[in-house]
């Protein structure tokens, strides 16, 4: 092992020995050339470009991961530039050293091999070369950087190779400089060609050089947005035809991305040929269906739902979810009203589909014929969101029978007229009054209850609670309290569940709640909701009870109660110990408004990132609160899993100050849910939000390249036409079809014909 002290090059090979198993002048040139520079510790497919893998070099040939979505095709005889091995390099640094400044450019530090370098501009440029070659390998960015300036001010004769290289460098200052020489090589030097070879590999960073390198040169960016369009087909065809394994399945997925007719035609013939036999192969194809945006696939995609084989039935639904056509309303229908991953995939399709008169009818289907609860009741809730009455009797005669929670909670969301729903109002409470059905069962029959909204079901309510309430004082009398259990009365020292510590964990429920404490819970709601003031001397108690499902329900029927004057005692809840009730108290907390925010911005601030559904809730709540008191709250979330969801809740605010904080996460580096954010911003921003958009437009992500058109055409940004232009030649269908949609919103109107 070498020793810390070391310089570069010892260390280098020491490193090349321990990840390849050989000394470095055995390896691969370029796996050598990669040990110097110190990026790749681990062996091959160590290095990170970007914050993704970058695949490792095998002799000028490039594996790609399959993480990574624009290489998944397995090789690609693409050219990287290949370095002399590390001896012979050392060696070669060896007689620029004789010639003087060789010793610092061995130096352990990094300013004096920077200063080293630089140097070499005054000296010949062929005897320069070797250690220019070898500096572009080093592990400082710094002097990279400095044998990109070198390179080109002492003329070196392979100074275009040596630049070329470093575009692709993972460092934003190294690539940048490397684009500035070869901008600045004279014509006939191979500069441009290289910058336009270049851009399909290199990181967001490195494109963004490019794409200035060669405004400066007065080239348009279209040509290297198609140079990469036409490599990545080529290699994903090539990947589909050739290749085997996770090459082929990579391709087959990015084949459809290119949105191409001759796309879907091949991907159709991969399911009915190698895709019977490889079950990967299949669900890949099918989902290049779904992201090639073809309707003349949605048959195909709809017999596939019903196969057997999960994945390929989960793939068909995301794929017709893609497609958003509503004719497809239906099968997804019929596919979302079992259980399983399957069922869930084919309702957030339906769901996310435009609205439409099939669409509302579907959702009515699944929330009369589904098997789980909540889909049911989300089911109908989207009926009654989009105008449609949904059929009560087939809800009311399940009553008694298996699926009869489901369709107590489908009852629950829907709104029917008066006299309909008080007939349905008084069956319901008939059954509940019987003592059929398990907890659960009657405390979604009080839901039910609550929803249709008949007054006159109020005092039974209330006389049940009562007798709930008694029987279970009753009941925890004879077993007593477990250790751990609150106790009655307000606790004397609430512990903060967000805060610093771990949050106590309870006593068992099954020891805590006897029978019936989730049915009084939602009765407590209900009676509220249905405006009983007989549930009043009820609240108090039960808020402070030692059931979570009792002061959840109890927390519910406050604000419900006391509208804005139960804010205060809302924001104790907060801080209980279960989560139930702490999601109960936010979600009320949401529903008053201005009244409720300044509460749910203190716990938005002490959530902590490890609580990842804590803060989606507290997102939800803000979300739902909105205006411009939420935007500091929502700012806190800008992190982690609530990134994405806080953005679009900003958005929604409408406030303008939402923009600086949506503004500072679309311009930090490696920022989550960028798409989201880039969209957000594009609402509630103006010009100075298009310019921090801008420069997504040659991200190395499709999904941000194209969350960046779309908000660019939003905003009528016209200084982004040049860009916007290139991009109608971008490899994927999806994002040419934006850039067409945003070049018809600019000022200037139309977008010009294609030469």
């Amino acid at each position: 092992r070498a020793s810390p002290s070391a310089p570069p090059a010892a260390a280098a090979r020491s490193r090349a020995e321990r990840a390849y198993g050989q000394p470095p002048h055995l390896a691969p040139p370029a796996a050598a050339a990669r040990m110097a520079s110190g990026r790749a510790d681990a062996g091959p497919g160590a290095d990170r470009r970007g914050g993704r893998d970058v695949p490792p070099d095998l002799g000028g040939l490039r594996l790609a991961p399959p993480t990574d979505r624009r290489d998944h095709a397995a090789v690609t005889s693409t050219p990287r530039p290949c370095l002399p091995g590390l001896t012979a390099l050392v060696a070669l640094l060896a007689t620029v050293g004789a010639c003087g400044g060789g010793r610092d450019l061995e130096s352990p530090d990094p300013v004096r091999r920077a200063a080293a370098v630089r140097a070499l501009s005054g000296a010949d440029p062929a005897r320069a070369l070797p250690a220019l070659l070898v500096a572009q390998a080093d592990p400082s960015p710094a002097v990279r950087a400095a044998a990109a300036e070198v390179f080109v001010r002492a003329g070196a004769p392979r100074a275009g190779e040596g630049l070329g290289a470093l575009l692709l460098d993972v460092e934003p200052e190294v690539a940048a400089a490397a684009a500035a020489g070869l901008a600045a090589l004279p014509p006939g030097a191979g500069g441009k060609e290289r910058l336009v070879a270049a851009y399909a590999g290199a990181t967001t960073a490195g494109r963004a050089a490019i794409a200035a390198a060669l405004e400066l040169n007065g080239v348009a960016l279209r040509e290297a947005v198609e140079a990469e369009a036409r490599v990545l087909w080529e290699r994903n065809l090539s990947a589909i035809e050739q290749g085997a394994g996770l090459a082929r399945v990579g391709a087959a997925e990015e084949l459809g991305a290119s949105g191409r007719a001759e796309a879907v035609t091949r991907l159709l013939a991969l399911l009915d040929g190698p895709g019977t036999a490889d079950r990967r192969l299949a669900v890949a194809a099918v989902r290049g269906l779904g992201m090639a945006g073809h309707r003349a696939s949605r048959p195909r995609l709809e017999l596939l739902l019903e196969v057997a084989d999960r994945d390929v039935a989960v793939a068909a639904a995301e794929a017709l979810q893609r497609l958003g056509d509503p004719g497809a309303a239906d099968a997804l229908a019929a596919a979302a009203e079992g259980g399983g991953p399957a069922a869930a995939a084919a309702f957030r399709a339906l769901e996310s589909l435009p609205k439409a008169p099939e669409v509302a009818s579907a959702l009515c289907a699944v929330a009369v014929r589904a098997v789980e609860a909540g889909r049911a009741a989300a089911a109908a809730r989207l009926a009654t969101l989009r105008d449609r009455a949904c059929p009560l009797r087939p809800l009311l005669v399940r009553l008694g029978r298996p699926g009869e929670v489901a369709a107590l909670e489908a009852l629950a969301e829907l709104r029917p007229e008066r006299a309909e729903a008080e007939a349905a109002a008084r069956r319901v409470l008939a059954w509940l009054a019987s003592g059929q059905g398990t907890p659960e069962a009657r405390a979604s029959a009080a839901r039910a209850l609550g929803g249709l909204g008949w007054t006159g079901a109020g005092v039974p309510l209330v006389e049940r609670a009562e007798a709930l309430a008694k029987r279970l004082a009753e009941a925890r009398a004879k077993l007593g309290p477990p250790a751990g259990a609150p106790q009655s009365g307000p606790p004397a020292a609430p512990v903060p569940a967000q805060g610093p510590g771990p949050v106590p964990v309870p006593a068992p429920a099954a020891f805590v709640d006897p029978p019936g404490v989730v049915e009084l819970g939602a009765i407590l709601t209900a009676a509220a909701r249905l405006g009983s003031a007989g549930v009043d001397p009820l609240l108090e108690p039960s808020l402070d009870d030692a059931s979570a499902a009792v002061r959840a329900g109890a927390v519910e029927a406050l604000v419900l109660r006391r509208r804005a004057a139960a804010a205060p005692r809302l924001a104790r809840a907060l801080t209980d110990p279960e989560p139930v009730v702490r999601v109960a108290a936010a979600r009320a907390l949401g529903r008053l408004g201005p009244a409720g925010t300044p509460a749910l911005v203190g716990a938005a601030g002490a959530a902590r990132s490890s609580d990842p559904a804590w803060r989606l809730e507290l997102v939800r709540a803000l979300g739902e609160a909105g205006g411009p008191q939420s935007v500091d709250g929502l700012a806190a979330l800008l992190d982690g899993d609530s990134a994405g969801p806080a953005a679009q809740a900003l958005a929604r605010t409408g406030a303008s100050s939402a923009a600086t904080p949506l503004a500072r996460l679309v311009t930090r580096a490696g920022a989550p849910a960028l798409p989201e954010a880039i969209d957000a911003l594009s609402q509630v921003g103006g010009a100075e939000a298009a310019a921090a958009i801008l420069p997504h437009l040659t991200s190395d992500r499709a999904d941000v390249r194209e969350a960046a058109v779309r908000a660019l055409g939003r905003l009528r940004f016209e200084p982004a036409s040049s860009r916007l232009e290139a991009l109608r030649a971008d490899y994927h269908g999806r994002i040419r079809r934006a850039a067409v949609e945003a070049l018809a919103k600019l000022p200037a109107g139309r977008p010009a014909p294609r030469p």
